[in-house]
């Protein structure tokens, strides 16, 4: 191709995705099995041909380029723009070529084996306009190029809309735009994200500077540095989209806000569509839990080819996807159900499981263990938007309650000692255990504060955002809160808490994080509302809702020495604090559920 070297053979193609980065669990590997199906339908052979694209600064970028070489025959092209080596290229080959795309498959700069440097997304707009222009330029391009993005590729896709790109639909997967959301949470940082993620990177320029030293590290703050890696209100977003996300993914809500950035603030708006499953990066754990979770990828990569071929795909290629489906959900093919049926938002509806609670090791069947009964949730729902909900307030009570009646004032202190952090235990991570966890290790704590409601009469549901409003004090500077909301299954079902969402607020950001650092007086008393991250749950009748307070969630989020010191100071002394929760009169913490009606988020989307 012009601007082209090849330069490795197939051999050292396959011996490179072997040995390509350390930064496992890419969410391609979710699509191993539905590319497999279609593989196994279509059978069909592909010419594979590596080589480096020139950009505009003269960086080489390696590329690969698979078509079915038909040399007369102009077609579509779909493009994936990754860090992780040729990670992922069968299966977007397998995904794609056998409904008449040509697909390339490039590494980001300063990644794999391109040139340059790794600029953490920064130059991914002129990169991906000058790969962009290159396939435009081909005789075998009919002018459609499609783009797909997963994890740290959709990022590259979606901050590459700075600027207009000549692009016709994308199929983003547990993404964002949001850099600095990918490694911050409540001026937190994610500690165990950052630095295995980083580590991989580095693999690729293992002479270069620390990443994480140099360049995490001392931008905690939302500085331009980030805002120069984020989406920006004057992009261009002309075309659809399909955005598929997760309960417990590490980008949940920054991807629900970049969504909403694709759906409204768009140029042409309400072309974007939203799948959110129960899971998230962390893929395989808890393999029974959510019936019918696979639906999440089936819909998202239908309605993908259905942007892809503007609606138009051909009766032969519909029968194709529709027996590749059945084979990789093991259904019949007219059990099939499509997502032509979706509506504009797609949620899956979590509820407890039907057996055991999930622990850290629960990887078999739990009909192995123990009786599964009928519960509520564990379904699908399909919605035109967000259902609107009603806010209930429990009130913190010192007897360690959760109810609507206002207590007397009050307050409990704890002992934070950074040296002896709370363990996380699941949540919203990639290489740690992750989704709904039993939290009864971490609960037993000293410094692990519980405040439990009574069982619900009825079941009820949250959709939304729980919101925990703390009057708060410590005797040191800074220090950190954390909260977890966790369900409590009855007695006679184990009594397990199992986690449903969690999240921090670093109080030296607690004024935001576009700011300058604010640190505490010691002794004065803040009012601070810690937002979790959105979830569609039903709690069960006799199941009790529980807040858990802490000031640490580690290695999920770094521990906080307590001393106001900016995260570069890492060998500056710890500080032990004496942190202390207000309830009650005028300083009464409250937790704030978002109640929606079971008949606002229906089971309608019939499934075999």
């Amino acid at each position: 191709p012009p601007q082209a070297h090849i330069f490795l053979t197939m051999q050292m193609l396959y011996l490179c995705a072997l040995v390509a980065t350390a930064a496992a669990s890419m969410p391609f590997t979710r699509l191993d099995g539905l590319a497999k199906a279609v593989r196994q339908e279509a059978n069909l052979g592909a010419e594979i041909r590596p080589f480096n694209l020139t950009t505009r600064d003269g960086t080489k970028l390696w590329t690969i380029f698979a078509d079915l070489q038909k040399p007369d025959v102009k077609v579509p092209t779909v493009v994936c723009r990754s860090p992780y080596g040729p990670e992922g290229t069968e299966n977007l080959i397998d995904l794609f070529l056998p409904f008449g795309f040509n697909v390339v498959e490039q590494n980001q700069r300063g990644t794999g084996q391109s040139e340059g440097n790794f600029t953490f997304w920064q130059t991914c707009p002129n990169d991906e306009a000058d790969t962009i222009d290159w396939i435009l330029e081909q005789p075998w391009s009919n002018g459609e190029v499609y783009v797909l993005g997963a994890s740290a590729d959709g990022i590259n896709a979606v901050i590459s809309m700075r600027e207009s790109q000549k692009e016709m639909g994308q199929w983003l997967i547990f993404t964002l735009g949001y850099g600095y959301e990918t490694a911050f949470q409540g001026g937190a940082l994610k500690e165990n994200l950052g630095k295995h993620w980083l580590r991989g990177m580095q693999d690729y320029r293992p002479t270069a500077p620390s990443y994480y030293n140099t360049i995490l590290l001392p931008h905690e703050g939302y500085s331009q540095w980030w805002k120069d890696r984020s989406l920006n209100n004057d992009s261009t977003i002309t075309f659809p989209s399909i955005f598929w996300g997760g309960w417990y993914d590490i980008f949940l809500q920054p991807m629900i806000e970049t969504f909403e950035a694709y759906d409204f603030k768009a140029a042409d708006p309400h072309q974007a569509r939203l799948i959110i499953g129960p899971r998230g990066h962390c893929l395989t754990a808890h393999p029974f839990l959510f019936p019918d979770d696979r639906y999440a990828e089936v819909w998202s990569y239908e309605t993908a080819l259905s942007i892809y071929t503007n609606n138009s795909l051909p009766a032969a290629h519909q029968e194709l996807l529709r027996n590749a489906f059945a084979r990789y959900l093991d259904v019949e093919p007219n059990a099939v159900h499509s997502a032509k049926d979706l509506d504009r938002v797609t949620l899956y509806v979590m509820g407890p499981s039907r057996g055991e609670a999930p622990r850290l090791d629960s990887n078999v069947h739990a009909s192995n263990n123990v009786e599964e009964v009928n519960v509520t949730g564990l379904y699908w729902t399909t919605l035109p938007d967000f259902p609107k909900s009603t806010p209930r307030q429990l009130y913190l009570h010192n007897n360690g309650a959760l109810q609507e009646a206002k207590p007397e004032a009050t307050s409990t202190t704890y002992t934070y000692d950074p040296s002896k952090p709370v363990p996380t235990l699941g949540g919203n991570n990639l290489y740690l255990a992750c989704g709904p966890v039993d939290q009864t290790d971490a609960e037993e704590h000293a410094d692990v504060l519980l405040y439990t409601s009574g069982p619900f009469i009825a079941d009820t549901a949250i959709v939304g955002r729980i919101r925990a409003t703390l009057y708060v004090s410590s005797d040191q500077v800074d220090t950190d809160f954390t909260v977890k909301i966790t369900d409590v299954y009855p007695v006679l079902r184990g009594g397990a808490s199992v986690l449903i969402g969690d999240t921090v607020q670093r109080m030296r950001w607690r004024n935001g994080v576009d700011g300058n650092v604010t640190l505490m007086d010691k002794g004065q008393v803040y009012a601070i509302t810690l937002e979790l991250w959105p979830t569609a749950y039903i709690f069960n009748e006799g199941h009790r809702l529980r807040l858990a307070v802490s000031s640490s969630n580690y290695p999920r989020f770094s521990a906080n020495p307590n001393n106001g010191l900016p995260l570069v100071n890492a060998s500056a002394p710890m500080n032990i604090a004496n942190n202390t929760i207000y309830m009650g009169g005028d300083q009464a913490s409250l937790v704030e559920l978002p109640i929606v009606e079971l008949d606002a988020i229906p089971s309608n989307c019939p499934l075999p």
